[in-house]
């Protein structure tokens, strides 16, 4: 009796069918998919913040020091030098402002946007002082009414200090910065693409500047003792 069971026993194990495989090949793959898809997006992100907050760190940075450096201006007759010599504030075209800090009378620093960056001289040395930069303007007032007329739109134009032999009253200082990978994109667009891309991912910093009432540095025999 078993042995006529045991050949008439039927195996109930099937494989699984050739479309049954494919379409868990396709699910799979989407589930892929769509994690890879989680992920790049994920990463993006990040990576977008990122460069954002190091265009505001750079963008801090970057006008804290011009701002400390400008605070520092003096003009005048500078002594004592052999002969002496003469330091004036020069801001030519907006965005080339030139002058000599009272922390060092020998050298003459400056800043001026060439297009892409800010760079900054000392002397004969230049360094950039930030990349990626998509604007820059410095504005001076040589007194405090241009100024009011100027921030209240009736009439009062900023002005262009050059060569002149006497501080201005204060300068206001834009610049608008944009990411590395932002700033390759933007160099592909144009028109109103480019405006349109430049409005939306761009950061801007702004400040302005005070100056006291310094007029040349002219250093006295008692400096030199020892206190």
């Amino acid at each position: 009796m078993s042995k006529y069971l045991g050949l008439n026993q039927n195996k109930n194990t099937q494989g699984f069918t050739l479309i049954e495989i494919l379409v868990a090949m396709s699910v799979t793959l989407v589930l892929m998919l769509m994690v890879t898809n989680m992920f790049s997006n994920a990463t993006t992100a990040s990576n977008s913040g990122t460069e954002r907050a190091e265009v505001e760190s750079a963008g801090r940075a970057a006008i804290g020091f011009m701002s400390m450096k400008l605070s520092q201006a003096i003009t005048g007759p500078i002594e004592p030098a052999v002969p002496p010599f003469y330091w004036n504030f020069d801001l030519a075209d907006g965005n080339d402002v030139s002058f000599c800090s009272v922390s060092d009378t020998t050298h003459s620093n400056s800043f001026y946007f060439d297009g892409s960056n800010i760079v900054y001289c000392y002397g004969t040395n230049n360094a950039v002082l930030i990349e990626n930069v998509i604007y820059m303007k410095i504005y001076a007032y040589d007194k405090y009414d241009n100024l009011y007329n100027a921030d209240y739109n009736i009439g009062g134009d900023p002005l262009n200090c050059h060569l002149t032999s006497n501080l201005p009253y204060c300068v206001d200082i834009g610049i608008q910065l944009i990411s590395s990978n932002d700033k390759k994109k933007a160099d592909q667009l144009s028109g109103s693409s480019l405006t349109d891309f430049i409005a939306r991912n761009c950061r801007w910093f702004t400040t302005r500047v005070y100056f006291q009432t310094r007029q040349g540095y002219i250093k006295h025999a008692y400096e030199d003792r020892d206190k």
